[in-house]
């Protein structure tokens, strides 16, 4: 064998694209540019398997042969004796005497029909009709040997015929044979159909046969004999009819007549393949949709071994399960090669087919890939190797929306012998949100060439690494300064049980996941990644990165405010909370994006109270709102960031906010960004100190996948204290028991209160009734309210509100509340303490994950006293709430606000 040096072969996820290099010279790194080749924002994410088609032999090779298992499976990170410095194994491919698996073995034939079966016969004096175009035939069944006479013993005993007619259906797949084996024990002779074309036929002469045509000779006694059929197109792929038609002989009809029959049809197993291997490929529970699939082959090969435009290097098999193998041919392009070194003609090589339509029809399950080629035997300078490798992302409706990044490249990371590193920058990776765990995040990796021998030295402590954003990769079982170590892993445990031979150490091909989701620099604003490679004297071949990154979701609080004054400039009326005729008033709308995803799709909306004027030139956009210029803008539609309009009679407001708004559309609210935009409103004439007006802003938009979308309520409420909407909510809460989201509320006043319409929405915007509870009338009393929604099915985010109407068919609405697919809230077992309270009342509550949260706490007629925003860590809290002991005697609502929730509680201040 030649001598070559070649190390690691890596694969990060899926690839699309076309190779555009051949054999490339050593001194060249980057064979082919990195691209980014697959981006979309789906319920689901992507997943890696494949396996090695070469391994360690004492003796032998293939299925025969006897792999050297304690070499394959040694593996250890103890750091001591063979195992210092990063290395995992005492063995590598360098001079060991690799050979390829096989594990589809000597395959033997599948037994479709099998001697003493049951046949149905026709037992006339003459051919059945349309012979042998029949499906069945009227007689029987009987177990064979059927005949009749002197010789052989049969089960089931025919009348004297000169020719006997028999049928019988097998159900196969065609596509998972070679070749079909008919072994019939006859007295005399016979012709056998499959679904009425003519298969073969044994001592019958040439020529159209009927009832009265004889065997060609007399057969004394049964025999067996056999035919196959290469021919796989006279099967179909379900149900088949095999028709036979027994003869006897002329000798037969000078008064010793019999008639034996026996037959037994075997499947045999497409071509032997010359290397094979499996991995199981398990997609989450449910219906999964394969978005992308892409498989890749390689490995080490000597000069000459890629024939004429490296055909036999772009030919592989592929099956599934235990269907037959079909043969992949790759485009002339998607091809990668690179030579071994300097030293050799060698090559390393790397091949990619799409495989999605495959893929996607059958799923879960094992596939196989066979018939890789790649050189064997013992060499120097990095040894023989050999593999492959599936990439799949899917989408499954009942996950949470992940941002996936594929990334499709080949760099050889080599500096003959000596210390080197590569660094390549990802473009286009743009985090959905702002990580929390460390599982939010993960990337994978499969690499050509990886040594667990071979790790750092002391020209290069940093041994084989991989750094992500400047920080060093590692898990329990690739360390630091050996990543490249011949594993197949997940999140730092190897993946056993999963592929088939089942071996630790790969001997030349890594497929590694690993979590990136905190310490690596990911965020909003991490529009690229830059990922750098480096090796300590060895060289290995990096090739595909994917990345799934859970989308998080925003946490947009949006709050009203309103002032009065003559002019509709400061100084503002004193006292703030009273109406007088002909004044103007100021409304404020402000928020922030407290959660760790992008708000997508940003609009403001406000309907005009219908006792109220809007003031013309008003509105007015603020800082530090992103994407727009602070500032008044226009009445006018489609001409600048706000527009006043009339629908169904009535006036509203919209602004258009965010980076990237339009006079038509809503931008981006990034983590963290504030908002703040204004219009006025002029007083009626007739107004008096007892009036009061309720007006209520809404903000809607998406999350990072734009689809998911999010709304939230801010109400700005003027008039006397004490006087407030008609029916005082205190608590309004919904949460999933079973199939059923169960609404709760409770009232401490209500004033001709005839009924609730429950309302339900999935996109916070558009709402539906789904039932009806009757109010109490005018009550001072407490009243607790509870509804049933029946949601079995639903995999959206759902949002409800209360439609309170009063007596005289007068209504208006509650907050609008959200229910998660999976019922599951991020603040649970809220306790506040004490209360009543003197000082500051604390709370008390379990948190599912980091986050910020919202404490406002309101009057009794809705309007706002304090508000503050907490962080909050996973796990138990207890919070102080420090200004609550600056607030007015007297009862008041408490709402602690997260994303997609919130929890109610009346406080008493005494």
């Amino acid at each position: 064998m030649k001598t070559s040096t070649c190390r690691k072969l890596m694969v990060f996820s899926l690839a699309t694209g076309v190779a555009f290099m051949a054999t490339t010279l050593i001194s060249a790194q980057v064979v082919r540019p990195y691209t980014l080749i697959y981006s979309d924002n789906i319920r689901g994410g992507h997943t890696i398997i494949g396996n090695t088609i070469t391994a360690v032999y004492s003796s032998g090779s293939g299925s025969t042969g006897t792999v050297n298992l304690a070499q394959m499976n040694d593996f250890s990170t103890s750091g001591t004796g063979n195992y210092t410095n990063g290395r995992t194994s005492a063995y590598g491919n360098d001079n060991s005497n690799i050979q390829f698996v096989d594990v589809d073995g000597i395959i033997p034939s599948t037994p479709l029909i099998i001697s003493g079966d049951f046949w149905n016969y026709s037992s006339t004096n003459a051919q059945p009709a349309s012979w042998p175009a029949v499906n069945t035939l009227p007689d029987g069944p009987g177990a064979t040997p059927l005949g009749y006479g002197p010789t052989g013993t049969v089960k089931t005993t025919l009348t004297d015929r000169r020719t006997y007619y028999f049928t019988k259906t097998v159900t196969l797949n065609p596509a998972l044979y070679s070749s079909f084996t008919f072994s019939l024990t006859l007295d005399d002779g016979a012709v056998v159909y499959v679904n009425g074309v003519e298969a073969g036929r044994i001592n019958m002469g040439t020529g159209a046969v009927d009832y009265n045509t004889d065997a060609s000779s007399n057969i004394e006694p049964e025999q067996l004999s056999t035919f196959t059929v290469t021919s796989t197109s006279l099967f179909i792929n379900g149900s088949n009819t095999i028709q036979v038609e027994v003869h006897t002989s002329a000798s037969n009809e000078t008064g010793t007549d019999d008639l034996y029959f026996d037959l037994a049809l075997d499947g045999n197993a497409a071509g032997q393949t010359t290397n094979s291997s499996s991995a199981n490929l398990t997609l989450p529970a449910g219906t999964n949709t394969v978005k992308f699939a892409r498989l890749y082959w390689g490995g080490r090969i000597s000069d000459g071994i890629g024939v004429s435009d490296n055909l036999n290097l772009r030919t592989a098999k592929i099956k599934f399960n235990s269907e037959g193998y079909q043969t992949l041919t790759a485009a002339a392009g998607a091809i990668d090669k690179s030579l071994i070194n300097t030293s050799t003609s060698d090559s390393a090589y790397e091949v990619y087919f799409d495989v999605t339509a495959y893929v996607n029809q059958r799923k879960s399950g094992t596939y196989s890939v066979a018939d890789i080629t790649a050189s064997t035997g013992a060499i120097s300078g990095g040894g023989y190797f050999g593999g492959w490798s599936l990439v799949v992302v899917y989408e499954n409706l009942s996950l949470s929306f992940s941002s996936v990044r594929v990334y499709d490249g080949y760099l050889q990371v080599f500096q003959n012998g000596s210390v080197t590193s590569q660094t390549i920058t990802l473009n286009g990776l743009n985090p959905p949100a702002t990580f929390l765990l460390p599982s939010d995040a993960y990337m994978s990796m499969v690499a050509w060439e990886g040594d667990a021998n071979l790790a750092a030295s002391d020209p290069n402590p940093n041994g084989d690494f991989i750094k992500v954003n400047g920080k060093v990769v590692s898990d329990a079982v690739n360390p630091s300064s050996n990543f490249w170590n011949g594993t197949i892993s997940r999140n730092g445990a190897h993946l056993e049980g999963m592929k088939n031979p089942d071996f630790k150490n790969q001997m030349g091909i890594d497929i590694d996941e690993v979590q990136i989701g905190s310490g690596y620099g990911l965020s909003p604003s991490t529009t690229d990644v830059s990922v750098e490679f480096g090796t300590e004297a060895d060289q290995y071949f990096p090739s595909i990165f994917a990345f799934t990154m859970q989308t998080r979701p925003p946490q947009v609080q949006l709050d009203k405010m309103v002032k009065d004054t003559a002019s509709g400039n400061e100084p503002w009326q004193i006292p703030n909370n009273v109406l007088n005729p002909n004044e103007i008033l100021t409304y404020t709308i402000v928020g922030k994006n407290q959660g760790n995803g992008n708000a997508m799709n940003c609009v403001i909306a406000d309907t005009i109270p219908g006792a109220l004027t809007y003031r013309t030139g008003s509105l007015r956009v603020n800082a530090p709102t992103p994407g727009i210029t602070p500032g008044i803008k226009t009445e006018a539609g489609n001409d600048d960031a706000a527009q006043k309009s009339s629908f169904g009679g009535k006036d509203y407001v919209k602004f258009f906010i965010g980076t990237g708004a339009t006079a038509t559309s809503g931008g981006i609210l990034a983590p963290n960004d504030s908002f703040s935009v204004q219009f006025q409103c002029i007083v009626p004439p007739n107004a008096s100190a007892l009036n009061f007006v309720s007006n209520t802003a809404r903000i809607t938009g998406t999350e990072q996948d734009g689809t998911t979308p999010f709304v939230d309520d801010g109400t700005a409420i003027i008039g006397p204290l004490g006087i407030g909407l008609p029916v005082q909510l205190t608590e309004f809460t919904v949460q999933k028991e079973n199939s059923n989201a169960v609404l709760q509320w409770t009232t401490v006043t209500e004033m001709k209160n005839d009924h609730f319409d429950i309302e339900r929405s999935t996109d916070g915007v558009h709402f539906t009734t789904m039932g009806t509870v009757n109010g109490k009338g005018t009550t001072a009393v407490t009243n607790h309210y509870v509804y049933y929604d029946p949601v079995a099915g639903i995999r959206e985010m759902l949002y409800y509100r209360l439609k309170i109407v009063d007596m005289d068919n007068k209504g208006f609405y509650s907050r609008v509340i959200a229910l998660r697919p999976d019922g599951s809230p991020m603040v649970q077992n809220v306790t506040v303490y004490p209360n009543p309270f003197q000082g500051n009342v604390r709370l008390l509550f379990n948190s599912t994950q980091d986050m910020t949260i919202t404490i406002r706490i309101s009057n009794m007629s809705g309007q706002t006293e304090s508000q503050n925003s907490v962080s909050v860590q996973k796990g138990q809290n207890i919070i102080v709430v420090s200004n609550s002991g600056a607030i007015s005697a007297g009862s008041h609502i408490m709402e602690i606000i997260w994303s997609d929730g919130r929890v109610t509680q009346k406080i008493i201040k005494q």
